[in-house]
């Protein structure tokens, strides 16, 4: 709560946070319960008050690492379009291995889950064989098809994210009420105590994307609020009774949504970010916190600058323009929605594996633009790049020279 502003209630009258967390935050089982715990602190769950409680739409990247799943399965469809069915069912091999391997290590005592997940990831696999024997045949590497396929990496981490919240949000509640912990909940609704409740919601059940339009980010912001409206209103009267006593949050893939024809899309680079973006102004969020591995937007490129530090606030202007000059900052596309939202997003950049650490707050001013004294925010550079420059006395006058050069 220290990190953010009074917290003003947006959609349907809830107080909401959105956090996004990258590959590199859900790179493997040890990942995967950092942010389990990054949420639960977020949510202060050992106060179990009600009032205090904040809703949470976490949105999840493919799982990271070397190699990275997403490369894995664009790769899959590479060697398809060549007609390398060895190659696809070695890289398809990896990718199970190391969903295997993740949930071997969160879900050793919950075989059941744990089975479960690894039909649900088996059935995905299964699923790309299938758009991948097209591929074969007609030796041809469609981007719509590239885009479906890499998409899945997103709908597996998400759905284990959200096992692993449950079986916490669980364990808690039977540590606390025994046994009968569900009906316990029912009987204490007036006591105040709140049950973490975590939803898994494909997010293309919700932003709806119109890839004709350029304006707007091309989002179809009155649909895709349309839609995440019912689903929660769905979510709500699976409750019942539970109702007042329960606060949901989602756990919402990434980089993935549909198109106005109902097909599925991608939402190209940065696309995790991008969703975060749009979930945040969907439920007028009160911040869009990215998790990610560094410690927020650094003042130069440490490589080259090893005094570099981190900034603690940047504004909207100042990030698009180190973006815009080759910093790693945030794609400017991702600040859109959170700049046009009415009030608008504050941006937080921050690392997943030093939570205590406030990280960047990217929001309408800055230091720099308000302190005469401190002009400077950062330093970026672009690399790959030359001067070439032409003179000479013979050169004054004579016109088309810039024609012939270049």
């Amino acid at each position: 709560m220290s990190f953010y502003d009074e917290l003003i209630p947006g959609f349907g009258g809830y107080c909401w946070k959105v956090h996004k967390f990258g590959g590199t935050s859900v790179a493997d089982a040890s990942c995967f319960l950092q942010v389990a715990k990054i949420i639960e602190d977020q949510l202060d769950v050992d106060k179990d008050v009600l009032s205090e409680s904040t809703n949470l739409a976490v949105v999840v990247s493919a799982m990271g690492g070397k190699p990275k799943v997403t490369d894995l399965l664009l790769a899959a469809v590479r060697h398809a379009s060549t007609r390398e069915s060895e190659k696809v069912e070695e890289v398809l091999g990896v990718v199970l291995e190391k969903h295997e391997e993740c949930l071997e290590l969160l879900f050793r005592r919950e075989c059941g889950e744990q089975k479960r997940l690894l039909e649900m990831i088996g059935g995905g696999l299964d699923d790309i064989r299938d758009i991948l024997k097209t591929v074969s045949l007609m030796k041809w590497r469609a981007e719509r098809i590239s885009e479906v396929v890499s998409g899945y990496g997103e709908l597996w981490s998400s759905q284990i994210l959200t096992a692993l919240l449950r079986r916490r949000s669980n364990q808690r509640m039977l540590q606390k009420f025994g046994s009968d912990s569900i009906s316990n909940v029912v009987e204490t609704s007036m006591t105040s105590y709140v049950h973490h409740n975590f939803v898994y919601v494909d997010a293309r059940r919700v932003i709806t994307i119109d890839e004709e339009a350029i304006q707007d980010g091309a989002v179809v912001w009155d649909a895709s609020e349309g839609k995440f409206a019912q689903l929660f209103e769905e979510e709500q009267a699976k409750l019942g009774d539970a109702r007042d006593s329960t606060v949901l949050h989602f756990i919402i893939t990434g980089y993935v949504a549909i198109n106005t024809d109902g097909v599925a899309v991608t939402l190209k680079r940065d696309g995790s970010d991008y969703s975060a973006a749009i979930m945040g102004k969907i439920l007028r969020a009160n911040c869009i916190t990215i998790w990610t591995d560094v410690g927020g937007v650094l003042s130069a490129d440490p490589r080259r600058v090893p005094l570099a530090n981190v900034l603690p606030e940047v504004s909207y202007d100042e990030a698009m323009e180190l973006a815009y000059f080759g910093a790693k900052v945030i794609h400017p596309r991702t600040m859109q929605p959170a700049i046009s939202c009415d009030p608008q997003i504050p941006i937080y950049i921050r690392n997943t594996f030093d939570m205590r650490s406030p990280g960047t707050r990217i929001f309408l001013t800055s230091t720099t633009t308000q302190q005469k004294d401190k002009v400077v925010c950062g330093f970026s550079s672009v690399e790959g790049m030359a001067l070439v420059n032409v003179e000479g006395s013979g050169l004054i006058g004579v016109h088309g020279v810039d024609k012939r050069i270049f």
